[in-house]
């Protein structure tokens, strides 16, 4: 029986993979290791972050019907099988916290500076529950609704910016030194690009496989574009004080002001922002739900949404003491941390079906031994 009976087209993975790229990255940019030439880092990131992306597509275009629960059960067998699946499942649930972290921060630091964190987080997490527990087919359905009005508030948002840009703040270009130009590049790759690796957990309700790969890539590239487009505005707009604010893309919207009428925009901003991040936890929690009840073998995975969710929950709220720690781990750690899961078990996994599947070709075409002339004159 199947967990999971939901499909969806091309173009909701489409949205789901730049929303899940976008999610938490809109309100703590990638590339700010490279200061003004952290748009270059962004565009370097994207080329590392497809290739990653080529791994795990690789993998799930070898294994079309399966999770990577499902594919580790047949690679490596039963027992390391589920080993490695517990280790990627335990990265989805990590990352899932992490993310509820990011936006818990950014609401309390921002907007309701007086409400407890554990109110934020349970709020969040209750609307992420009842989308994770409706299947991904609902939670693509709302990745096409939100995605779009998002994208139309986001150019509106550029073309009222543009009057407060600076080229001069970009200029001289090329200044970072490149051992940390590349740094923040593969930061950049790792969070968020390779991060969309937890649709492996997806790609199998793809209604048509071929898509996975263009799809995959669209989303990835239009992600990469908009956190481009973003970061030239932070430092065009806020200049070299760019790099001291915690949350560079909402100070830059709220410099819009037109004739004292049009302002505050932020607000509605933020509200969309809030929805990116929505879609992004709603898809970490349905992987991390469906990839434990296929490795314990149950007959529906909806049960467990709910006790992930508290779990999620209870880790946000003691990941970091305070803000700065964030972006140590962000900066520092996460690039390190993240790449066995991102990169070495796809590859590995990969690499070992490739090499079964050409020893069982090898062993099937032997030739049959000759017989003997006796058995000739026998036969």
């Amino acid at each position: 029986m199947a967990l999971e009976k939901g499909k969806i087209n091309s173009s909701s993975l489409i949205m789901l993979i730049f929303a899940f790229a976008v999610g938490s990255s809109i309100i703590a940019p990638p590339g700010r290791g490279a200061g003004t030439d952290a748009w270059i880092a962004i565009l370097i990131g994207i080329t590392e972050g497809l290739l990653i992306a080529a791994v795990f597509l690789l993998l799930s275009k070898r294994f079309p019907n399966k999770t990577l629960v499902e594919i580790c059960d047949l690679v490596y067998g039963p027992y390391l099988g589920k080993i490695i699946s517990i280790l990627f499942l335990c990265y989805l649930f990590h990352l899932g916290s992490l993310v509820l972290s990011d936006f818990t921060e950014y609401l309390s630091s921002l907007f309701l500076i007086r409400t407890p964190p554990i109110v934020l987080v349970a709020a969040m997490s209750l609307i992420c529950v009842s989308a994770a527990k409706k299947g991904i087919e609902v939670i693509a359905r709302c990745a096409v609704i939100i995605i779009p009005v998002g994208l139309f508030f986001y150019l509106l948002t550029i073309l009222l910016l543009l009057k407060n840009f600076e080229i001069k703040y970009l200029q001289p270009v090329l200044t970072t030194p490149a051992e940390q130009l590349l740094w923040a590049a593969h930061g950049a790759a790792t969070f968020p690009f390779a991060e969309t690796v937890a649709f492996l957990m997806v790609l199998p309700f793809l209604t048509n496989k071929r898509d996975a790969v263009p799809a995959t890539f669209k989303g990835i590239i239009f992600a990469g574009l908009v956190l481009t487009i973003d970061a030239v505005l932070n430092v065009g707009i806020l200049g070299a004080s760019e790099k001291v604010y915690l949350y560079p893309s909402y100070y830059a919207i709220t410099t819009i002001s037109i004739a004292e009428f049009i302002t505050r925009v932020e607000i509605v901003a933020s509200l969309l922002v809030l929805g990116n991040g929505f879609l992004k936890i709603a898809v970490l929690l349905y992987g991390v739900s469906l990839g434990a009840a296929q490795l314990c073998s149950l007959r529906s995975y909806r049960p467990l949404v709910a006790p992930m969710a508290v779990l999620m929950s209870i880790l946000a709220l003691y990941n970091f003491p305070n803000p700065a720690e964030f972006i140590r781990f962000n900066n520092k750690i996460y690039p390190v941390y993240a790449l066995p899961f991102q990169l070495v078990i796809p590859l590995l996994t990969l690499l070992i079906a490739v090499m079964r599947k050409s020893a069982q070709r090898d062993v099937n075409s032997e030739p049959k031994g000759r017989r003997s002339p006796t058995e000739s004159r026998r036969r």
